[in-house]
C-alpha cells in the first residue's frame, strides 16, 4: 500500500511541476500597484492590509483603493463558570478599487475565524493578532484577485 502511494505521490509531482503550474497568487510580477486613497475603521485590519498591497511594484496600471473595515470579536460559547471559551473574531471590508477616478470594484467581504479561550491573555493576544494577520492576508488576496479579473478583461 505504501508503495503505491509513492508512486502516485511521484507522479503528482512530476506532472505538477513538469507543466509550469504556479499559484497564481505566488507570482511576484504583477503589472499593476495601488495607492492607498482613504483607510477608515480598524487601524490593525488597514495597516495589515495596506502592507500586503504595498508589496505590489507593477508599473503597467495604478489603481487608487479605498478601505473601510470593520474587526469584532464575540462569545459564542461560555462554560459553566460563566467565562467565555469559544470566541470569534469577525472581519468586515469594503473597498472600492478606481482608475483614473472611475470605480472599477465595488466589494464587500467577510472574514471569520472561531477560537478557544486561553486563561494566558498576553498568549490569547500574541494568537489573535496572528488570527488577524491570517484574515487581512485572505482579504488582500481577494482584493488582488479582483483587480487582476478586472485587469485581465482590459
Amino acid at each position: 500500500m505504501k508503495k503505491v502511494f509513492n508512486i502516485i505521490f511521484l507522479l503528482f509531482f512530476l506532472s505538477t511541476t513538469g507543466c509550469g503550474f504556479t499559484p497564481i497568487l505566488v507570482k511576484s510580477n504583477y503589472n499593476f500597484s495601488y495607492i492607498i486613497e482613504k483607510s477608515t475603521g480598524s487601524d490593525r485590519v488597514n495597516s495589515n492590509i495596506n502592507q500586503r498591497l504595498k508589496t505590489l511594484k507593477g508599473n503597467e496600471k495604478t489603481y487608487s483603493i479605498s478601505l473601510n473595515s470593520k474587526e469584532s470579536k464575540t462569545i459564542l460559547s461560555k462554560d459553566s463558570k460563566g467565562d467565555p471559551s469559544i470566541l470569534e473574531i469577525v472581519i468586515n471590508l469594503t473597498y472600492i478599487i478606481k482608475d483614473n477616478g472611475k470605480i472599477i470594484v465595488n466589494k464587500s467581504l467577510t472574514q471569520r475565524s472561531t477560537y478557544n479561550n486561553i486563561s494566558d491573555k498576553f498568549e490569547l493576544e500574541k494568537y489573535e493578532e496572528i488570527l488577524v494577520g491570517n484574515l487581512t492576508m485572505n482579504l488582500a488576496q481577494d482584493i488582488i484577485s479582483s483587480t487582476l479579473a478586472i485587469s485581465n478583461d482590459n
